[in-house]
């Protein structure tokens, strides 16, 4: 189950990730009654795209820093939040 969650949070991480989740947010916002020809509908998505993007360049530059594959950055981001992985002994 880790292995899975790490996968998935690889990928929201990523500009991928970035793409997809603006994509919801523009169908949330829709669904929730926006106009889809209203500025303020596509400011908003602009807004939220700008700024994941800002944090996708920076955790990039800080990862490539470290010398981590995304992978491996996703571990480190796991471990912090849940704790070192349990090994097959403490199972």
């Amino acid at each position: 189950m880790r292995r899975a969650v790490t996968h998935v949070l690889v990928w929201s991480l990523s500009p991928v990730g970035t793409l997809l989740n603006a994509g919801m947010l523009y169908v949330v916002l829709l669904a929730a009654g926006a106009k889809w020809d209203r500025p303020l509908l596509w400011l908003i998505v602009a807004i939220f795209v700008g700024a994941c993007a800002y944090f996708d360049v920076r955790a990039y530059v800080a990862r490539r820093r470290l010398g981590l594959t995304a992978y491996e950055a996703g571990e480190a981001v796991m471990e912090r939040m849940w704790g070192p992985a349990r090994s097959e002994e403490d199972r």
